[in-house]
């Protein structure tokens, strides 16, 4: 897979007096490409945007094997903090691992008062059960097929690795078993985007989710789109709600 730019880090000031900070997290062996339309919806409403692109993603399958969860997290931890110190409270949102991330934020003692609202699209909280012998595997069996291009809008390619690189898939479990563990301790209202037909994440993730966390939860049902809804036939859909929850829940920054 060659990688664009769009699979870059993207960043958007917002306007000149910026609506608040968002901080978007794109998924396992995914890029910011997947992410970008969201971003530049938001971008476009005045919100001062930040779309990292996490370690080890849009190289090579071999650089992701040398990252780890603590890695991926360290990455939007930072980011989290440095828009917050500019913007306030911000908004985070999150596809498929990135919603895991997203809520990992959210639920991190030391963040709050910086994240007030989450996003969640088809957030990953579980993996099949031959996940749990990944990292025993991974010395003899390196990848595994890809994941990347769940899509049923016809046309559409996800910028993300053709390979699977097993130990990365047990850095994952961590994660989600980490984050799933800590779901309690979200307390600040979440949207939950969840699609109807999903071959990369179970859509009962999502109700792991809802029944974990501790503040309010809306939840959009995506029912035209497989896992990749911000490319897919609901993008506009999952952008105009994350619009009206966002201004909802995110205070202006200085009270204008």
């Amino acid at each position: 897979m060659a990688f664009s730019e769009l699979s870059r880090p993207w960043r958007a000031p917002g306007h000149s007096n910026p609506r608040g900070g968002l901080l978007l997290c794109h998924g396992f062996t995914g890029s910011p490409q997947s992410m970008r339309p969201w971003a530049e919806d938001h971008a476009g409403r005045g919100w001062a945007v930040d779309l990292p692109l996490l370690p080890g993603h849009a190289t090579t399958e071999q650089e992701l094997t040398t990252t780890s969860w603590q890695d991926w997290y360290g990455c939007v931890r930072e980011a989290a903090l440095d828009l917050s110190r500019e913007h306030g409270p911000i908004a985070v949102g999150g596809l498929s691992m990135g919603g895991a991330l997203a809520l990992a934020l959210a639920a991190d003692p030391q963040l709050r008062g910086h994240l007030c609202a989450v996003v969640a699209v088809n957030p990953g909280m579980t993996l099949p059960a031959a996940a749990n012998l990944a990292e025993l595997i991974a010395p003899v069996v390196r990848t595994l097929p890809g994941i990347g291009s769940d899509v049923s809008r016809s046309g559409v390619q996800e910028e993300a690795y053709e390979r699977l690189p097993v130990r990365a898939v047990g850095q994952l479990r961590r994660l989600f078993r980490r984050t799933r563990r800590e779901l309690g301790a979200v307390e600040v209202p979440v949207l939950l985007a969840t699609s109807r037909v999903d071959h990369t994440v179970p859509p009962t993730d999502s109700d792991i989710v809802a029944a974990g966390v501790r503040g309010p939860v809306e939840r959009l049902s995506l029912t035209r789109s497989f896992h990749l809804a911000t490319l897919d036939h609901d993008a506009d859909l999952l952008f105009e709600a994350s619009a009206r929850f966002l201004d909802q829940h995110v205070p202006t920054p200085g009270g204008r």
